[in-house]
């Protein structure tokens, strides 16, 4: 009996150090599976923004959490208040109205976890996709940036490829360093961080992009 208390302690330990440990990774997951299957107009959606907000609203240490993800509970706050609000707005309008209003608040995730998300994207050593979207721009390149994202998370998940999706509007360092000045842009980049491929601001992004990676392969 007493080894089973054990038991169960230590499953409990190691669940929580796992959810500790994958906090931003386990977010951005569900959110982007969330996003491919809501523009799919899949009725898996439903369930998939379900298993987000869990994640969002599990109980997280304060200490552990500012010190390992580089940012505030103040901030991650404030992006639980937008998942929130989001929920709200989504009862009723279109999938494609949602989808508008979803790429606003992956953005915010984008946002929230940038210095995190920045160390883990160029210390990966694979090949990866740097996209450059915007979440405050004229409606033409609001719409251009969705759509591209979620094509960027498509072809990620296809070509199994690591991938980082950033709001140009706050963060435009980056755009600096590769030159590419307007949004939405791809950098695609070797696993030591050489540059392969840049495209900016062109309809055929993706088409351009998996050329570039049938011809590499």
């Amino acid at each position: 009996m007493l080894l089973k208390f054990y038991l169960v302690v230590l499953v409990v330990i190691t669940v929580s150090v796992n959810a500790s440990a994958q906090v931003y990774e386990s977010i951005e997951k569900a959110a982007a599976h969330y996003f491919i299957n809501l523009s799919n107009k899949s009725s898996d959606a439903g369930d998939d923004l379900i298993k987000l907000r869990n994640l969002l609203f599990q109980s997280y240490d304060k200490f552990e959490f500012e010190s390992k993800y580089q940012t505030s509970i103040i901030q991650f706050d404030s992006l639980k208040n937008h998942f929130n609000q989001y929920e709200l707005s989504i009862k009723n309008i279109s999938s494609d109205s949602a989808s508008v209003l979803f790429n606003q608040w992956y953005l915010h995730l984008s946002n929230t976890f940038y210095s995190y998300a920045d160390k883990k994207f160029f210390s990966s050593n694979k090949t990866k996709l740097l996209f450059f979207s915007a979440s405050l721009s004229c409606q033409c390149t609001l719409e251009m940036c969705k759509k591209q994202t979620i094509e960027i998370l498509n072809l990620a998940k296809e070509k199994n490829l690591d991938y980082w999706i950033v709001d140009s509007f706050e963060h435009n360092e980056l755009q600096i360093k590769y030159e590419t000045y307007f949004a939405p842009s791809l950098v695609l980049l070797d696993e030591n961080n050489n540059l392969l491929h840049k495209t900016e601001f062109d309809e055929e992004m993706l088409i351009k992009l998996s050329q570039f990676l049938s011809n590499k392969i």
